[in-house]
């Protein structure tokens, strides 16, 4: 059954504004060879409804928005497949998915609008260039307690910094050498697959920021002067992989052609080889190089000295909790989380954003959405602290959940949190709730 129209006077308004800065953006300039983001359906969450645009077929509970220009089907709450600013399948179409439902996402409708075409992009690059994406997995265990390495990377960034702010070509290529310098010797001391992580993310995550900033006119990006701290490493390449890439427009024009013929290049090579083998001539002073090598060092002390501190944050959250432990050998998988709100902590993986879990007997989904603020820690059963699966998963933060169990499948709902599991026990104590996953009989 069809959900029934929504009529305008809901007003859909902050939604349809989005959708037609979207359209807006798309007209001015071509920003990416092949990429139609018009082609690609957006999902926008605004708190109340999701709405949905240009999709072929909204699936069941889309209704149609009547008198909205352009054309919007509306859903009532948060649709299930729009989790974050990312990409989801809906109604059998992959759509980018934009939430601006908190005051926090209270930017301008163009930013807002150039952060659709960003994920829109992700859709794009799904479908033609699927090797460009890094590993998350390898993120978890990249040596962020490594001094040489984080003071080779900031060394980089200084590095980078200047090449942007040179006037001249020639000043931009001999700045650009310092920087892939400071990479070789950076990359060559870890194992190769946190640089291809690096690699991969900047094509993913860093040419989707710079589409981002074309869509706005914007053809440079901010490295910060304090670059970034030692565990943010995806966060760096937002900044870095466009950085790359506005490099790349100045010193090798047509290099976007290129790529989309060759997608097997990395960004940074395509520098290199543009510059060709010419040693660089310039320099950072002795004395920066010498702080940003104390600073490193201060930092990775700080990192290990303050590992404890997210954990003890988390164990003393008040609230009601629930944890849901696995069964033995059965362990929860992850079926998606949000890369740029984890942090690795004592025991565990800190999630601050989304987690979904599951396994044959059921599955969990954890997100801080408007009306919840909460946080879960899951603990890995191998090496790999989430990616070899998941023995436990702790909630904390939360309201009240009502629970219910009815033979031997067990639900727990609260704000933010749905859990549903079969052959499962239940024991609550205090604001203590605890699902004990069973082994079949």
């Amino acid at each position: 059954m069809c959900a029934p129209e929504f009529a305008a006077a809901q007003d859909p308004e902050r939604a349809l504004a989005v959708e037609r800065e979207v359209e807006r953006l798309a007209a001015q300039r071509v920003l990416w060879p092949g990429y139609d983001p018009l082609a690609i359906p957006l999902a926008v969450f605004t708190g109340e409804r999701t709405y949905l645009f240009r999709h072929p077929a909204p699936p069941e509970g889309f209704s149609p928005v009547a008198g909205s220009r352009p054309t919007a089907f509306a859903f009532q709450g948060r649709h299930p497949a729009v989790t974050s600013n990312t990409s989801a399948e809906i109604g059998g179409n992959v759509s980018a998915t934009l939430l601006i439902d908190r005051p926090g996402a209270g930017k301008s409708t163009t930013d807002l609008a150039a952060v659709a075409l960003h994920e829109a992009f992700h859709v794009y690059q799904r479908q033609h260039h699927t090797s460009w994406s890094g590993n998350e997995g390898d993120l978890f265990l990249y040596p962020i307690d490594d001094v040489r390495l984080l003071a080779l990377r900031r060394l980089e960034s200084a590095a980078l910094r200047r090449a942007f702010d040179a006037r001249d070509t020639a000043g931009a290529a001999c700045w650009a050498r310092l920087a892939l310098g400071y990479r070789r010797e950076r990359f060559a001391a870890m194992d190769s697959s946190f640089s291809t992580y690096e690699r991969r993310t900047e094509l993913n995550e860093g040419l989707a920021a710079y589409v981002q900033l074309r869509a706005t006119g914007t053809a440079t990006v901010e490295i910060p002067a304090a670059e970034f701290p030692p565990a943010r490493i995806r966060d760096r390449t937002y900044v870095i992989g466009p950085a790359l890439a506005f490099l790349l427009d100045r010193l090798r024009p047509g290099w976007q052609a290129a790529l989309e013929a060759d997608d097997k290049q990395y960004l940074d090579r395509m520098l290199e080889s543009a510059l060709g083998q010419k040693p660089a001539r310039c320099a950072l002073a002795a004395d920066e190089i010498e702080r940003i090598e104390k600073t490193a060092k201060a930092d990775v002390a700080a990192v290990i000295a303050a590992r404890g501190e997210p954990r003890d944050a988390f164990d003393a959250r008040p609230g009601w909790r629930v944890a849901v432990e696995a069964a033995p050998g059965k362990p929860l998988w992850p079926q998606g989380f949000d890369p740029l709100n984890v942090e690795r902590v004592e025991g565990g993986i800190l999630h601050t954003r989304f987690v979904r879990l599951g396994n044959d007997a059921g599955d969990l989904e954890a997100i801080d959405e408007a009306g919840a603020d909460l946080e879960a820690i899951t603990e890995g059963v191998g090496p790999h602290p989430l990616f070899n699966g998941v023995r436990r998963i702790t909630i904390a933060g939360l309201a009240k959940p009502v629970t219910t169990t009815e033979g031997g499948k067990v639900t727990v709902r609260a704000p933010g949190l749905t859990a549903q599991f079969k052959s499962a026990g239940l024991e609550v104590k205090g604001t203590e709730v605890l699902v004990r996953l069973e082994s079949p009989k």
